[in-house]
């Protein structure tokens, strides 16, 4: 009876669920495409590199955007960094979210295009995010580069 009683304790104490942990964020390269609305209608840059940089920390990251063109004239394309983007780790993804953040460009600040609004997530091997660059609604989506 007393070992019946001890097997039983045992399988019990087997069937504990381990605590699940969040994803630990790692920086990461993206390929995808970023779309700016310009004059009502959608403007996509496709096969754009997205660099994803966690702090040490892991609460917040730097996202890069390289050679874009935020307009059809545009003459050139920029990197844009966007600093200060908030990161909360769940079991399933990681969420990214900023409210305001002035980004950098070119060797500085650009207020201009001040970054608003940003949410996103990357589950898995997509990444994807939505913010206003200035009064620009822009957003990517794009696959994790191995």
């Amino acid at each position: 009876m007393i070992f019946a009683a001890l097997v039983a304790m045992t399988l019990i104490g087997c069937g504990k669920a381990e605590p699940e942990t969040p994803i630990v964020p790692e920086m990461s390269d993206y390929k995808g495409t970023v779309t700016v609305m310009y004059k009502g209608e959608p403007f996509d840059n496709e096969n754009i590199q997205v660099n994803f940089t966690p702090s040490e920390d892991g609460k917040t990251a730097s996202i890069v955007i390289y050679q874009i063109r935020f307009v059809p004239q545009m003459p050139v394309t920029i990197d844009v960094t966007i600093p200060n983007v908030a990161v909360q780790s769940t079991t399933e993804k990681i969420l990214l979210s900023c409210e305001r953040t002035i980004p950098l460009a070119m060797g500085g600040e650009f207020p201009r295009y001040t970054v608003t609004g940003l949410k996103g997530e990357i589950v898995g091997k997509e990444m994807s995010f939505s913010l206003n660059f200035g009064d620009s609604p822009t957003s990517f989506q794009g696959q994790a580069q191995l």
